[in-house]
């Protein structure tokens, strides 16, 4: 196996549902092996993605500015309900911060595929 094929960081990645198919073909065009696991919750109830991706601390760089441009952050306008008394009850909308990454790196001390 060449330095270069070694497999020395892990990175666990979570985006924005909407986000993942554009990022889940970029990495796959540029050859990150990925496991793409599914989930949702958080305030605003929507659909994440999480990746777990094992590569080369050279191709770091790579990987990072991937993410920055499938995955930007946004500013939306969700609508929720508030809840009261009849006479109160009324929807209204926030302003809400959505999409980006948040990434976790982590050094691989040992990394073995069977």
């Amino acid at each position: 196996m060449t330095t270069q094929a070694t497999v020395d960081r892990l990175f666990f990645i979570t985006v924005m549902g909407e986000q993942a198919e554009d990022l889940t073909e970029r990495l796959t065009r540029d050859g990150f092996q990925i496991t793409q696991i599914g989930s949702s919750g958080g305030l605003l109830q929507q659909s994440q993605v999480s990746y777990l991706v094992g590569f080369n601390q050279l191709r770091q760089a790579q990987l990072l500015r991937n993410i920055r441009e499938c995955c930007k952050r946004q500013r939306r306008f969700i609508p929720i309900n508030m809840e009261g008394p009849a006479s109160l009850l009324h929807a209204t909308v926030i302003e809400a911060e959505v999409g980006g990454a948040e990434v976790f790196a982590l050094n691989v001390e040992r990394y073995e595929q069977v």
